[in-house]
């Protein structure tokens, strides 16, 4: 019996600068984890990846009650997980029983669960005591997940299920087979998506997938998915490394291109991006994510929301934009950290922070560092590996001397380090970036929702890392999250997001918007602002003889 696919010519190689600290889902924290885990586990429902909407993915349909708030799913018949060691190589069907342990995994409390809040708490029924009991060592059965039959299920909500079938089609959502985490846990990397994880091959530095045989998903003429053989992500550390691979033929996707090269590449190799048949192709589009700076709200001098306020207002952003980023950017985050890329929020109205020296500078003297006298040197952490954000951290470090004549030094960590420190409440400022988990104001907001936060920092705290709690702002983040429609919800987000903006717990710095280079070859392929991936259907154009 063939239990595995690993040859073939269909290979599609793609260049990622960040490297990955875990793919299993529930600890997913950065976009590289999603591309890689995305692939190999599968959730019931999955995101379009050209128009973003949630479609069938393990269960071939659902229904929603009168009510609003139950939904029954009904599983696809004969989804095999990955044949695999850890499940003796056998063919193992998914059934219901497997969904209602993944949701119980996601309402136990452990270090190893980074999305208890994401997708469970106060949306699932029962959410909430399953995982304060688990607190405990008491384990109690998941309510709000009621099991049919081996293909039938149903989840019983707290509120409106729609932002809910978007949340279930994240990277993080990827439903779990209960008898191979039985065998390694967060090491067991068995999933029942498109690709299967290549363990002998893969490296900290290069994750090789290979076709699943086994999997369900069919064209609409018929043909057995996925067309690829197989799906490379080397992480090269670096734009430039990254763009050296792609025009010696090594990539056929980079996600990124060194800001201040982007004009030499396009006009020295013009003849690449023109023509009837271009060989490359130069794709640029707003995204749904903000890079922004974290202040650790708890340790002094950031306790003081004036000095969280004068450091704002002592950046200039628009210089930062034009000086380091060369103008690969949507606009300077002045209005807040929710991208402007959702159209039926007003994030026009919210007034954020923009360059304003004098201000600054008063703030600063009302906590107490007139001139910056007295003020303490300060670290930013930094992840390493991609050099954009140590020239970012020097511009800004150049800045606050020169504006506030405060001293700030900065360090790059590798991601596993950097996110110890974070999520454990240590250290001073912290370097992040937010890619929406689903298309909503909503995820960015959750950062900074402070009701599940604990003080106890051997409890690691994600994704508000930096514990913020302000309860005016948890009852309006709630309101929205709870709202019966959009609108509604977006009238209470605004309101949430314009107390983060006064109290400061970050530094919203820019809304990205890359440049992305693909080969021509390349069919299939969409690239999105959710930098949602799916390599299912994506296939490569034949070589002319």
């Amino acid at each position: 019996m063939k239990t595995d696919y690993q040859g073939g010519d269909k290979v599609v190689r793609i260049a990622e600068n960040s490297a990955p600290i875990s793919i299993f889902p529930h600890k997913i924290t950065q976009s590289t984890e999603g591309l890689i885990s995305g692939q190999i586990f599968e959730g019931l429902v999955k995101v379009d990846p050209k128009t973003l909407k949630s479609v069938p993915g393990l269960a071939e349909s659902w229904d929603i009650d009168p009510t609003g708030k139950i939904i029954t799913f009904h599983l696809r018949k004969g989804v095999r997980f990955h044949r695999s060691a850890a499940l003796d190589f056998k063919e193992v069907e998914l059934t219901a029983q497997d969904v209602k342990f993944t949701f119980q995994l996601l309402c136990t409390a452990s270090n190893d669960n980074l999305h208890f809040a994401t997708i469970c708490k106060d949306r699932i029924v029962g959410a909430n005591e399953c995982y304060e009991n688990s607190k405990k060592g008491d384990k109690i059965d998941l309510k709000g997940i009621k099991i049919i039959d081996n293909y039938n299920f149903s989840i019983e909500l707290l509120n409106s299920p729609a932002i809910f079938l978007d949340i279930l089609g994240g990277p993080f959502a990827g439903i779990l087979s209960k008898e191979a985490y039985a065998v390694d846990k967060t090491k067991t990397i068995v999933g029942a998506g498109p690709f299967i994880l290549d363990t002998k091959r893969t490296t900290p530095q290069q994750y090789v997938l290979y076709k699943n045989i086994d999997y369900y998903g069919k064209d609409k003429k018929g043909n057995q998915l996925p067309y690829l053989d197989s799906v490379i992500v080397d992480i090269t550390g670096s734009a430039e490394v990254a763009w050296n691979g792609f025009r010696e033929g090594k990539y056929d996707f980079i996600s990124s291109i060194p800001a201040n090269q982007l004009k030499q590449i396009v006009e020295e190799n013009i003849k690449d991006f023109t023509g009837k048949d271009p060989k490359y192709v130069l794709e640029r589009n707003a995204e749904m994510i903000t890079q922004y700076y974290l202040f650790n709200t708890h340790k002094k001098p950031f306790d003081d929301v004036k000095v969280r306020q004068a450091i704002n207002y002592g950046i200039d952003r628009e210089k930062l934009i034009e000086r380091v980023l060369f103008g690969q950017a949507y606009g300077p985050a002045s209005n807040g950290i929710v991208p402007p890329t959702f159209d039926f929020y007003r994030s026009s109205t919210i007034n954020g922070y923009t360059f304003d020296i004098e201000k600054a500078k008063k703030l600063l003297a009302e906590a107490g560092y007139p001139d910056g006298k007295g003020f303490p040197e300060v670290k930013l952490i930094v992840n390493s590996g991609n050099m954009r954000n140590n020239t970012v951290a020097g511009e800004i470090q150049k800045q606050l001397m020169m504006n506030l004549n405060v001293n700030m030094t900065f360090e790059s960590l590798p991601n596993n380090s950097k996110f110890l420190l974070q999520t454990s409440g240590q250290g001073d400022i912290f370097r992040d970036g937010w890619v929406a988990d689903y298309p909503s104001p909503e995820s960015f907001l959750s950062i900074f929702y402070g009701e599940p936060v604990e003080n106890d920092t051997a409890h690691i705290s994600y994704p508000n890392t930096m514990r913020f709690v302000n309860k005016e702002y948890d009852k309006f983040y709630e309101l929205g999250r709870d709202a019966l429609s959009r609108d509604t919800a977006a009238g209470y987000f605004l309101k949430a997001e314009k107390i983060l903006v006064q109290e400061a717990p970050l530094i919203a710095l820019w809304y990205e918007s890359n440049y992305r280079l693909l080969r021509s070859r390349l069919i299939n392929f969409h690239v999105n602002p959710l930098r949602h991936f799916d390599f299912s259907e994506v296939d490569v154009k034949e070589k002319k003889e």
